[in-house]
């Protein structure tokens, strides 16, 4: 198993989730080299280095004179990533309970069952 510190794949991850995020969140100027460097406590070289591989990838283009942006297809991947990545904090949908073998999960009336029995819980 290799170090997610040293994984080039890992590092690729990182940086379009963070893009992502940057991007879903509106933070200005935060997409920089050093913003970047700054969120995920990495050395500025190792993030420009990520940066040029995701370039050159069709991932991310510059935006402005020093921030990036996903491109539409970096977009997409970086989506998946950033799913999957937090799907367990992310994942739960209306109505669904945090047991992960819980029907409420797959079946909109199995949701409506689990609501109706937490909620008669909490009632008492």
């Amino acid at each position: 198993m290799s170090d997610e510190r040293t994984d080039p794949i890992a590092r690729r991850d990182e940086v379009l989730e963070l893009l992502f995020w940057l991007e879903g969140e509106g933070i200005p100027g935060a997409a920089t080299v050093a913003g970047m460097a700054r969120f995920l406590a990495r050395p500025a070289e190792e993030v420009h280095e990520v940066i040029v591989q995701l370039q050159k990838r069709g991932d991310i283009e510059p935006s402005g004179d020093t921030e990036f942006k996903l491109t539409e297809t970096g977009r997409r991947e970086a989506g998946r990533r950033f799913a999957e990545e937090f799907a367990g904090m992310t994942g739960q949908g209306h109505g669904e309970c945090n047991d992960p073998t819980c029907d409420c999960h797959t079946n909109p009336a199995g949701a409506a069952e689990c609501h109706a029995a937490r909620a008669h819980k909490h009632s008492h």
